[in-house]
């Protein structure tokens, strides 16, 4: 009777086990699924992104948020292909091994034309940083490979929004087993390219051996036709037949309760079976379960098990009776131990969250429950203590408020003079702009202005010090020193110019006017704290460096220019940024003259902050005729500029060529640019 019921039990738990294996199974696909779907969207509204290597950023967050996916493509009709994924030691990449340290690797062939295709290969550590690269020629041409055929199969169909899904198949770059998910990429009804993740097969296996529901049961996940494709060890699976994966039927399986149980399925088409399998007739139980119609591909879950491991529970009933006298005086001692726990794991809860607090560590919401009334309400009150901090930071640098919160002292007026970096920028005609455009309107776009300069700003590690209308000011070196504070002003305006043309494109396709926005960069010694009164405090710069550069972004005005820097500049940093020379100007309140530049690019960086080749000959060029100026050769000077204002449609060049005539005509004389004086 026991046994009866027993068994009872396990078919109903294995039933239901295998059933929840699918669900499982399907919540474990749909991660690598929605990348790839919400990354051909993506792509569809900003076809643009898809040869910018700011893509593979994209594609690089989708693997460190989600680990089950091992690697991330996008294969484009012209051929082109970009891929990112996971690797290790264990993993060759391109026929090599990657460097100590390697987390990740990006694969980009760019397709000019067919036979010269190039594969370039670079690995990074997380973060970005780069370890290696390599390049060697291929003849891999992602169109003709299964995952973009059947998407485009897909396409042609009228199935637009349904997957491809791949049968295992070996990673042309790692060798490795893997299963694909390929969503197309369409833009204006056209085909242009397919968005893919990948899963390998070792995580399906990992999948279905951790998530057993006996210690001798087996899940096994085949397709229509019968062939394997997830079995919990992964070579039982598949063959490898001369470099290409073969799936094996599940009916062919040797030595397998599996096996056993499929042909008894195709014989009877019995979903649940109970069978006799091996030299001592164990006594197995296999539940057949199917996904959904409505899933991409048609495949189904076999779960084998055998009742010994249910059953045998019943020889040990008697002695755990023997056992539960002493159980039950054990757990009487347990739940008077649990009950002071349970007074005392809250309150050390609450010490470590006021712990983590004064060091600005997690102050994520993490709200300590508890019965008792005076443990709620102290936890209550330090989460709006979080709150309270995080939305503090928004107002005041997030290195100052560690800083007060590790130090234990209150604010205090003050400061120190120190050798910082400071940067404003400006919107060109705002306040025409500001008469013509409806308020709501204005501070939608305003703010997407203010949300890229800051961005801009915190990535290079700078302190957004005040809006000022239309105006930010920024600075770098403080409260955090920043040995390389003039270099990291620098990137941050070229990426903010950059992130500009982007914004407008957008703007302009919106039938909207388009932003232009002029920044002034200065290095100086300037006083930098707690600055204001007892009533209201405001940590920020001030002094004549602060001057000099809201002056150098009004400059850009006179010369047509965009990034206007100062001398100091070109001290700090010059080695490592693309600068051009403007003129010599005579800042009010200062004797000396000061030489000011244009500032186009990094040598070092980035490709987006990278200055091109036009710039680099813009550099070299107006540098000659600036010397020319400066030794006073103006009829020289005059037809150099003139020759790069026709060549590059230069403004700058355009105001030193009328500049030159001036001197040569003796009209020069010095004009006031709102506190700065310029000599023509």
């Amino acid at each position: 009777m026991n046994y009866s019921i027993h068994k009872k039990n396990a078919v109903e738990l294995v039933a239901r086990a295998n059933a929840d294996s699918i669900r499982d199974l399907i919540q474990f696909l749909d991660p690598i699924s929605a990348s790839a779907r919400i990354t051909a969207r993506l792509l569809a509204s900003e076809p643009a992104l898809m040869h910018q290597d700011k893509v593979l950023e994209h594609m690089f967050v989708h693997l460190e948020n989600h680990p089950n996916i091992g690697s991330f493509f996008l294969a484009l009709k012209n051929g082109a292909f970009r891929q990112v994924q996971r690797t290790d030691k264990s993993i060759p990449i391109g026929g090599r091994v990657p460097p100590d340290g390697a987390r990740y690797v990006s694969w980009v062939i760019e397709r000019s034309n067919h036979q010269n295709a190039q594969s370039v290969y670079t690995f990074f550590r997380s973060g970005g940083d780069v370890l290696g690269k390599f390049s060697s020629p291929t003849s891999y041409d992602p169109r003709k490979r299964a995952f973009y055929e059947g998407a485009a199969h897909n396409f042609t169909a009228g199935k637009i929004d349904t997957p491809f899904v791949d049968d295992p198949f070996f990673s042309a770059s790692t060798k490795q087993s893997v299963i694909g998910v390929t969503y197309p990429i369409i833009v204006n009804g056209q085909l242009i390219g397919t968005a893919t993740s990948q899963a390998r097969l070792q995580s399906f296996a990992d999948f279905l051996t951790t998530n057993k529901i006996s210690k001798n049961s087996q899940t096994i996940i085949f397709s229509a036709d019968g062939s394997i494709i997830a079995h919990p060890d992964i070579h039982m699976g598949f063959s490898n037949v001369h470099g290409k994966l073969t799936l094996k039927k599940l009916s062919a399986l040797e030595g397998s309760p599996a096996a056993s149980a499929m042909k008894i399925h195709e014989a009877t088409g019995l979903n649940q079976i109970e069978f006799a399998f091996g030299e001592h007739q164990t006594p197995y139980l296999a539940i057949f379960n199917s996904f959904p119609d409505t899933y991409f591909k048609p495949w189904s879950v076999v779960t084998t098990v055998p009742l010994d491991d249910f059953t045998s529970d019943l020889n040990s009933i008697n002695d755990r009776l023997i056992l539960f006298g002493v159980l039950t005086f054990l757990i009487i001692a347990l739940l008077s131990a649990y009950l002071s726990k349970l007074i005392s794991m809250p309150l050390e809860g609450l010490t470590i969250e006021i712990q983590n607090l004064l060091s600005f560590k997690n102050l994520e919401s993490t709200l300590t429950s508890s019965c008792i009334y005076e443990i709620s309400t102290l936890s209550k009150a330090l989460e709006k203590l979080k709150s309270t901090i995080s939305a503090f930071t928004a107002y005041v640098p997030k290195d100052l408020v560690s800083e007060l919160l590790n130090s234990g002292r209150g604010i205090e007026l003050g400061g120190e003079s120190r050798y910082l970096t400071i940067l404003f920028s400006d919107l060109k005609d705002f306040s025409t702009l500001s008469e013509i455009t409806p308020s709501r309107e204005l501070l939608l776009r305003i703010s997407s202005y203010f949300e890229l300069m800051t961005y801009a700003i915190k990535e290079e590690g700078g302190t957004v010090d005040k809006f000022i209308g239309d105006s930010v000011m920024a600075f770098w070196g403080a409260p955090r020193l920043n040995e390389n504070h003039a270099y990291h002003a620098c990137v941050a305006a070229i990426k903010a110019q950059k992130r500009m043309v982007l914004l407008n494109n957008r703007l302009i396709a919106e039938q909207k006017a388009a932003l232009t926005i002029r920044i002034g960069i200065h290095s100086d010694a300037v006083l930098v704290g707690n600055i204001g009164s007892a009533e209201r405090l405001s940590y920020t710069v001030m002094g004549d460096g602060v001057n000099i550069a809201s002056r150098l972004e009004d400059l850009n005005k006179e010369f047509g220019t965009k990034i206007c820097v100062s001398h100091s500049i070109l001290k700090e940093a010059g080695e490592r940024l693309w600068l051009r020379p403007m003129d010599k100007i005579v800042v009010k309140g200062r004797k000396s003259e000061l030489l000011v530049y244009e500032l186009l690019g990094t040598r070092d960086g980035d490709s987006e902050t990278m200055a091109t080749l036009e710039d680099q000959g813009l550099c070299a060029q107006t540098s000659e005729a600036f010397e020319c100026y400066l030794q006073g050769n103006f009829v020289q000077a005059s037809s150099l500029y003139e020759g790069i204002a026709a060549q590059f449609d230069d403004p700058l060049s355009r105001v030193m060529s009328k500049k030159c005539a001036s001197r040569l005509t003796g009209e020069g004389h010095p004009i006031n640019m709102g506190g700065v004086n310029l000599r023509k």
